[in-house]
């Protein structure tokens, strides 16, 4: 009888601690060694509604703020400014789920509102501890 309730006694315990753990699991957000990074280009326009106005190359956003969000929270968890290069990275992530914007110029008003923000959004995963997650560029607008 002993026996018996010794082996139930440590399968609850078993059974306990495994439950722990996995309420344990980490989520999205800082205290990892993963990195998201990316690049932040610039186009000018005439029109912003109308791309066919735009001068010929995208330059570098520089000093433009990027915004990350971890996982399914509401507000912005981190806002880090692009270099001269346009380029950005949030450092120190978990795996997890990420939502990574930026404010442009709006380009669907019509030209009486056209100075009205309007946010570029990227969605990323991190899957791997350490992983280096590169987005595909971000592009801004702006009124020449």
């Amino acid at each position: 009888m002993f026996e018996r309730d010794m082996k139930k006694y440590i399968l609850s315990i078993a059974i306990g601690a495994a439950m722990l753990f996995s309420q344990c699991q980490k989520e999205a957000g800082e205290g990892g060694l993963a990195t998201i990074k990316g690049m932040v280009n610039k186009e000018f326009r005439n029109v912003l509604n109308n791309p066919s106005t735009a001068l010929d190359d995208q330059i570098p956003a520089a000093d433009q703020e990027v915004y990350i969000v971890y996982g399914d929270h509401i507000s912005p968890d981190e806002k880090v400014v692009t270099n001269y290069k346009g380029e950005f990275s949030f450092t120190g992530l978990r795996k997890g789920d990420y939502t990574i914007y930026t404010y442009s110029q709006d380009t669907s008003a019509t030209q009486t509102a056209a100075l009205s923000p309007m946010s570029i959004v990227i969605s990323a995963k991190v899957t791997e501890r350490d992983q280096v997650k590169e987005l595909d560029p971000m592009v801004v607008y702006e009124k020449f």
